[in-house]
């Protein structure tokens, strides 16, 4: 082989040994330039009709099922947004909210739809506005935990993003005047509150303004991973066995209230 021959191959070598370097550094450099990120809403509810309004006037929408989910990626007013139905429930909730983060990069997390009042002054057709999140079914105290306590970690309640707090206050003036907001805490657990009693010890543990079964396990996941996050809940019953105990005439109705609020928070 002459010598010119072997100088054309050493540099064809060099060259392609050179260009997975070059590759791995040019992102590096375009990434340092760029804009942070566009912003990416999920926006979670347990039922059909927590969500159903919401999807239908999404676009460029897809949807892609995961752990027995639909989840609707799309637009919303403008916004990116992923929607979904994640189920009734803190384990399809939690796993819901960790695969909004890790599968689809959402960057906030919206948990809209209906709730128990725990707080006589709140009544149905009301909206709550979480300060924090803890789960009133959770209990280790006979090993020396508090209750709701998660052991080993500190962790009892689960605060919500201030910023998303404030929005979704001004949210509730904007798009549904008529209607008061209360902020506080929401109280999660795995089963439908009905009777006074429970209400009574919900309120003797926690106290909270209202209680439901997804809230918290969206806030844990959402604390966990550095995810900014709010819920919004419309009150639909009482909590309680009294006459005004209406969950299924208002359910549809707050959804719909609900569904109202996060429209505008995201097209804000």
């Amino acid at each position: 082989m002459n010598q010119a021959i072997k100088s054309v191959m050493c540099c064809m070598l060099t060259a392609a040994l050179a260009l997975p370097f070059a590759a791995c550094g040019a992102p590096r450099e375009q990434e340092s330039g760029q804009e942070p990120a566009v912003r990416r809403t999920g926006v979670i509810g347990a039922m059909q009709d927590e969500v159903a309004s919401l999807q239908e006037a999404m676009t460029d929408k897809s949807v892609e099922t995961i752990s027995g989910m639909d989840f609707c990626v799309g637009k919303l007013d403008g916004a990116d947004v992923v929607v979904v139905q994640c189920g009734m429930g803190k384990v399809n909730a939690g796993i819901c909210a960790f695969t909004l983060i890790h599968h689809f990069g959402v960057n906030r997390v919206i948990n809209t739809g209906v709730a128990g009042s725990l707080d006589a002054e709140i009544d149905i057709g009301d909206i709550v506005v979480s300060t924090d999140a803890v789960q009133h079914d959770f209990d280790v105290s006979p090993i020396g935990f508090a209750r709701g306590e998660i052991p080993y970690t500190g962790l009892y309640a689960f605060p919500a993003d201030a910023a998303m707090r404030a929005a979704a206050a001004d949210a509730v003036h904007a798009a549904a005047p008529d209607v008061r907001v209360f902020e506080g805490r929401v109280c999660s657990g795995d089963q439908f509150i009905a009777t006074r009693e429970q209400k009574d010890t919900i309120l003797s543990n926690f106290g909270g303004l209202c209680c439901e079964m997804e809230g918290a396990a969206i806030a844990q996941a959402c604390y966990l991973n550095e995810t900014p996050f709010v819920i919004i809940r419309a009150i639909s019953d009482k909590a309680d066995d009294s006459e005004e105990m209406s969950f299924a005439e208002f359910e549809s109705a707050a959804a719909a209230r609900c569904a109202a609020i996060v429209r505008y928070m995201l097209a804000h």
